[in-house]
C-alpha cells in the first residue's frame, strides 16, 4: 500500500506540474519532447577465471560465487515538459518512469524527475538558466573530457556508449551542476565587436553525513571579441566545501583557477593561419579544523599555431604545453570514470588472491556499456586511474606534470569522402615523481589518428557504407633504478552497411594490448603522494567483438540487435583469463 501510495503521490505532482505549465503558458507555448528507451541484454560468462587451478599455492579453488549467467535491462520514458509563456520565462522538466526487467504489472516502477530547469531572457540583454544545467569552459578550468580515446570508434559501440552517456549526463564536454548561470553581452560599434560575461554558481555536490559536505563550484568567463581576427578571454572557477556541512575530522577544500585563453586568426583566399594559447594559475588550500594545513599553487601554459589549406581541407598544427606538478583543476582534472570501481556487469571473484573482496578488474566491455562506473560530482582530489587505458594524459589535457610538444594533421571531413588525422604527443615529466635516487624524468611518446571513409560515395552506391579504423600507440619510460617501460596499443575498426532502405548492417571491434610495467601512487586527502609507489605489470591483451543489425524507423528512432564477445587475457596468470558472450536488444525513440 505504502508503494501505490509512493506512486499517487507522485502522479499527482507530475500531473500538477503539466497541468500548471499548461496554465502559466495561457495556451500560447507548450511543446513536448523526451526520449524511449527499451534495453534488454543476457550475458555469460566462461574462462579459466572460474575454474579450480592446482598449480597455485595455494591452490586456487572453483569458482563458486560468480554468476555465470545474467539477464537484464529496463524500459524508460523521459518526458520533457516545456512551457513558455513569453521569452522571458520557460520552464522545463524532464519526467521519467522506468521499469527495470523483472517488473511485473508495475512493480519496481519508478515515477520521478530526471531535470528542472527554468531559463529565459531578461530585458532582451541577460540569459539566465536556474536549476540543473549543462556547463563548460576550458579545458584547464571546467572540463567533463573523455575517459578513453575513442574518435574512430565503430558506429555499433558508439550506440552502446550513448547509452551510457545519456544516462549519466555526459553531453560533449560539459559537467551537470545545479544552481544559476548568467550570460550577456554587450555589442560596440567600432574596434571592438563584442564583449561577453558568463557566471555561474552551482552545488555540485549534496551534504551526506557525516563525511560528505556540501560542495560547491563558483565561476565565469570574460571574453573579447574584436573581430574574427582576434578574441581573447579570462576564465575563474572556484571550487569550496562549505564549512558548516564538513565535521571537524575532515579536510575542507579551497580551489581556485585562473587562466587567460586567446586566439589570433589571419585569413586568405587559399589559408587561414591561427595563433592559439591558454596560460593560467592554479591555488589549492586544504584546512583541517579551520586550520591552513596545506596551501601549494602552480602554473601552465599551452601556446600553439595551426594553418588551414582550405581547397584540400587540410589542417595542420603544432603547440607547447608547461603544466606544473601542483597544478590542479579540479573542474578539469576529474575522471568521468572510476576506473577500479566494481563492474556492474557479471563481477568476478578473483579466487587466485582468496580475497573475497577482490573483483574481475574493467575491461573494455565495461568501458563502452556499464552505467554504474561513471563519475558524476568533482573531485577534490586527482582520481585513480588504470594506466593501460590512458597513461600520458589521464586527467586530460590538463593533466599535471607535463611539458612537451603536440603535433598533428587532419584532412577531409565525415560530409566528404573521408576524413583523417593524426596526432602525435612528445611529453616528459617536469618533476620527477617516483624517483627520489636519481630524479629521472619519465618520457611519453603517444600517436593516435585514424579514417573514415564513405565508400558509397567511391563506389557509387546509393545505399551508405562507411568504413572506419582507427588507433592509439602509448609508450611511457623512464631509466634509473626505478624503471619505467610501459607501452599500450589501442585499436578501433567499424564498417556500417546499409542493406535496405534504412536497414543496416554493423560491425565493430575494439582491441588493447598492454604490457611492461609502471609505479601507480596514492594520494592522500590533501592531494599529495602518500606512501611508497605500487609497482604495475601488464601483459594483457582484451579482443571487444561486435555485430548486429539496425533498423531506422527514422533519424532518431531505430531499434538494434547485437552479439558481442568479451575476451581478456592476462598473458602472466592464465586463470584470471576469462570470456563474456552477450546479446544485446536496443529500441531508442528520440522526439
Amino acid at each position: 500500500m505504502s508503494i501505490m501510495r509512493t506512486f499517487a503521490n507522485k502522479f499527482i505532482l507530475v500531473t500538477s506540474f503539466v497541468a500548471g505549465a499548461a496554465m502559466i503558458s495561457n495556451a500560447q507555448v507548450v511543446y513536448w519532447n523526451g526520449l524511449g528507451r527499451a534495453l534488454v541484454t543476457g550475458n555469460w560468462l566462461q574462462g579459466n577465471a572460474l575454474q579450480a587451478d592446482p598449480n597455485t599455492t595455494p591452490a586456487q579453488q572453483k569458482d563458486t560465487t560468480s554468476a555465470r549467467k545474467a539477464t537484464d535491462g529496463y524500459t524508460l520514458f523521459d518526458l520533457g515538459v516545456n512551457a513558455q509563456p513569453n521569452e522571458a520565462l520557460r520552464a522545463h522538466a524532464t519526467l521519467r518512469l522506468i521499469n527495470s526487467f523483472g517488473g511485473f504489472y508495475g512493480d519496481g516502477s519508478q515515477f520521478l524527475f530526471r531535470q528542472i530547469r527554468l531559463d529565459g531572457v531578461v530585458s532582451k540583454r541577460v540569459k539566465y538558466e536556474l536549476g540543473d544545467i549543462d556547463l563548460q569552459l576550458s579545458p584547464y578550468t571546467l572540463y567533463n573530457f573523455s575517459e578513453v580515446y575513442n574518435d574512430y570508434e565503430s558506429t555499433v559501440l558508439g550506440l552502446r556508449r550513448s547509452v551510457v552517456e545519456y544516462e549519466n549526463f555526459n553531453f560533449g564536454n560539459k559537467w551537470r551542476l545545479q544552481g544559476a548561470h548568467l550570460q550577456t553581452s554587450l555589442r560596440f560599434n567600432s574596434k571592438v565587436e563584442r564583449l561577453g560575461i558568463r557566471f555561474f554558481a552551482t552545488r555540485n555536490r549534496r551534504y551526506t553525513a557525516p563525511t560528505s559536505p556540501d560542495r560547491f563550484l563558483i565561476g565565469g568567463r570574460l571574453e573579447l571579441l574584436q573581430s574574427r581576427n582576434f578574441r581573447i578571454g579570462g576564465n575563474y572557477t572556484y571550487l569550496f566545501d562549505a564549512p558548516l556541512t564538513v565535521t571537524s575530522a575532515d579536510v575542507i577544500n579551497k580551489n581556485s583557477v585562473y587562466t587567460l585563453d586567446f586566439k589570433a586568426n589571419h585569413f586568405t583566399d587559399n589559408i587561414d593561419y591561427s595563433l592559439f594559447g591558454e596560460v593560467g594559475t592554479s591555488v589549492n588550500k586544504y584546512n583541517l579544523s579551520g586550520v591552513d594545513s596545506i596551501n601549494k599553487s602552480d602554473y601552465f601554459y599551452d601556446l600553439g599555431a595551426s594553418a588551414k589549406y582550405k581547397p584540400w581541407l587540410l589542417t595542420v598544427f603544432v603547440k607547447y604545453r608547461n603544466v606544473g606538478a601542483d597544478f590542479f583543476s579540479s573542474g578539469a582534472q576529474t575522471r568521468r570514470i572510476y576506473d577500479y570501481s566494481r563492474p556492474g556487469n557479471l563481477d568476478l571473484f578473483n579466487a587466485m588472491a582468496n580475497a573475497p573482496g577482490d573483483i574481475r578488474p574493467t575491461a573494455l566491455l565495461d568501458l563502452v556499456s556499464d552505467q554504474t562506473l561513471r563519475n558524476l560530482n568533482l573531485q577534490s582530489v586527482l582520481m585513480s586511474y588504470n594506466p593501460i587505458y590512458n597513461n600520458i594524459t589521464p586527467y586530460g589535457q590538463a593533466t599535471p606534470n607535463r611539458k612537451g610538444l603536440t603535433v598533428g594533421a587532419s584532412l577531409g571531413s565525415m560530409e566528404k569522402l573521408f576524413k583523417a588525422d593524426v596526432v602525435t604527443d612528445l611529453l616528459s615529466e617536469v618533476v620527477s615523481e617516483g624517483d627520489s635516487v636519481g630524479k629521472e624524468l619519465r618520457k611519453f611518446l603517444g600517436v593516435r589518428g585514424g579514417v573514415a571513409l564513405n565508400a558509397h560515395q567511391l563506389l557509387k552506391f546509393e545505399k551508405h557504407v562507411i568504413f572506419s579504423l582507427g588507433a592509439r600507440y602509448e609508450n611511457t619510460s623512464r631509466s634509473g633504478l626505478n624503471k619505467v617501460d610501459l607501452s599500450s596499443t589501442l585499436l578501433d575498426a567499424g564498417l556500417d552497411i546499409e542493406v535496405f532502405k534504412r536497414f543496416d548492417v554493423l560491425f565493430g571491434y575494439k582491441y588493447i594490448t598492454a604490457s611492461g610495467n609502471e609505479f601507480i601512487y596514492s594520494r592522500d586527502a590533501y592531494n599529495q603522494i602518500s606512501g611508497n609507489p605500487t609497482l604495475f605489470q601488464a601483459n594483457v591483451n582484451q579482443g571487444l567483438l561486435s555485430y548486429g543489425v539496425r533498423y531506422r524507423f527514422s533519424k532518431n528512432t531505430y531499434f538494434t540487435m547485437n552479439g558481442v564477445h568479451q575476451a581478456y587475457v592476462n598473458n602472466d596468470a592464465k586463470n584470471l583469463n576469462y570470456n563474456i558472450n552477450q546479446v544485446f536488444f536496443n529500441y531508442t525513440m528520440i522526439f
